[in-house]
C-alpha cells in the first residue's frame, strides 16, 4: 500500500478515509490472523519509541506464547509460555487492560517468573496491552525499553491504537479465512453434485444394461457369468462413489451453515433474477445439524416469502453471533408488509418459529429502513 501524507489542518475526507480503509482491508484479507497482528508488530518501536517489541498469542484458554519479537538481541523471550496471572502479560490476559512497569526485574505488581530472560535480553520498562475484540482476547501486545524509566503518555497511547489495530487486522483476516472456507466448501459440494449427476447417473445406466443383458441370457451361457461379474463390479463402483461424494459434500462444522446459505442464495437468485447477497459478519461458532437445518429452512422460509410477495430488487442474507447464539437476518428491499398492519407471513414462518422454539431459539419480523421486512431467526449455540 502506498504511502498517503495527510494534511494535519485540512483533515482527509469521509471518502478518503473509506478509501483508505477499503485498502487496508484488501491486503488484510490476504493474510491469516497471526500474520497479521505480526505485521502490525513490526512497526510498534517506531510508532511508538520502544527499543523492542513483540507479540503474545493465544494457546489454549490459560496462556500465551511470544514470539515475532522485534529489535531483539538475544533468543531469550521468543517462544516463552506465559501462563494468565504470571509476569506482565499474564496480568494483561486476566485483567484485560494496559499494564506497565518502570523496572521489571524490580516491580512489586507482578510476578518474576521470567526475571532471567529479561535479564538476558537487558529489558527495563515493560508495557503490555490486550489485544482483544467484543471480549474475545486476541493477542498481547508488548513494547520495552532497555531503561527502567516510567512510560509517558505518548507509548501508552500509541500502543493501545497499535493494538485496536491489530485486533481490526486479526479479525479482517479471520473472516476472510471464514469466506474462503465457505466458497472452498462450498465448490466441493457442486462438484460433488455434478459427478453425482453424470458420473453417478452413467453408473447407474452401465449396471441396469448389464442387468437386462444378464436376464436375457441363459443361465447355462458362458457369458452369464462374465456379465454378472461386470454387474458386481458396477455396484461397486457406485457405492465407492457415494461414499466419496459423501465425504466431498459434507462441510466442516465451523463453514457448514456459511455452505447452505450461499448455496440457497445462489439458487433463490438464479430462480427468481432477484439479487441475493451472502454476509458473514462475525465468526460463526460450529452448531448441531439440528440447529443448521432450523436456520437454513429458515431463510428458504423467508427467501420464498421475497419471492411471493415482496417486489424486490435485492435481498441480503447475514449471519453473525449473538446473546451466545447465531443469528441469521433476511433483509429485503421490497414492498414491506400489507397497509394497515404487520402480516405474520403466513403457515410458513408460523411453522418457522415453531422449529426454532424447539430448539430454544426464536424468530421476530419487522419493517427495515429500505421499507421492505427483515427476518431475524436466532438458536442458541
Amino acid at each position: 500500500m502506498k504511502n498517503v501524507a495527510v494534511n494535519k489542518r485540512n483533515p482527509p475526507s469521509a471518502g478518503f478515509l473509506f478509501e483508505l480503509t477499503e485498502g487496508y482491508s484488501q491486503v488484510l484479507a490476504l493474510l491469516d490472523q497471526s500474520l497479521a497482528m505480526r505485521r502490525i508488530a513490526d512497526d510498534v518501536p517506531e510508532l511508538s519509541g520502544v527499543d523492542v517489541a513483540w507479540v503474545g498469542e493465544p494457546e489454549g484458554d490459560d496462556q500465551i506464547v511470544l514470539g515475532h519479537c522485534v529489535n531483539t538481541r538475544t533468543p531469550a523471550v521468543n517462544g516463552l509460555v506465559v501462563p494468565a496471572g504470571c509476569g506482565l502479560g499474564g496480568q494483561v490476559m486476566i485483567r484485560r487492560r494496559p499494564l506497565w512497569v518502570s523496572d521489571y526485574r524490580h516491580s512489586d505488581t507482578i510476578t518474576h517468573h521470567f526475571n532471567a530472560q529479561a535479564e538476558t535480553e537487558g529489558l527495563g520498562a515493560m508495557i503490555a496491552v490486550p489485544v482483544s475484540h467484543e471480549g474475545r482476547l486476541l493477542g498481547v501486545l508488548y513494547g520495552a525499553n532497555r531503561e527502567t524509566a516510567p512510560f509517558g503518555g505518548r507509548t501508552a497511547e500509541a500502543l493501545q491504537q497499535a493494538a485496536s489495530r491489530a485486533a481490526a487486522a486479526a479479525v479482517v483476516a479471520e473472516r476472510a479465512r471464514h469466506a474462503a472456507e465457505v466458497a472452498v466448501h462450498e465448490e466441493r459440494r457442486r462438484l460433488a453434485l455434478e459427478l453425482h449427476d453424470t458420473v453417478g447417473a452413467m453408473l447407474f445406466s452401465i449396471g441396469a444394461g448389464i442387468r437386462t443383458l444378464v436376464d436375457e441370457l441363459p443361465a447355462e451361457d458362458a457369458r452369464h457369468a462374465r456379465l454378472s461379474d461386470l454387474e458386481e463390479q458396477a455396484l461397486q463402483a457406485t457405492a465407492a462413489l457415494r461414499g466419496s461424494l459423501d465425504m466431498l459434500s459434507a462441510p466442516p462444522e465451523q463453514v457448514a451453515l456459511g455452505v447452505t446459505l450461499r448455496g440457497d442464495c445462489r439458487a433463490f437468485q438464479e430462480r427468481t433474477g432477484i439479487i441475493a447477497r451472502l454476509i458473514t459478519v462475525t465468526g460463526v461458532p460450529g452448531l448441531s445439524s439440528a440447529r443448521i437445518k432450523a436456520l437454513a429452512d429458515a431463510t428458504r422460509e423467508a427467501l420464498l416469502n421475497v419471492e411471493k410477495h415482496a417486489r424486490a430488487r435485492s435481498v441480503v442474507v447475514s449471519v453473525f453471533t449473538l446473546s451466545g447464539g447465531v443469528c441469521v437476518t433476511i433483509a429485503d428491499d421490497g414492498v414491506g408488509f400489507p397497509r394497515g398492519g404487520r402480516s405474520s407471513g403466513g403457515l410458513g414462518l408460523s411453522t418457522m418459529s415453531e422449529r426454532l422454539e424447539r430448539l430454544g431459539g426464536r424468530a421476530h419480523f419487522g419493517r427495515n429502513e429500505d421499507g421492505g421486512v427483515t427476518v431475524q431467526a436466532w438458536v442458541p449455540a
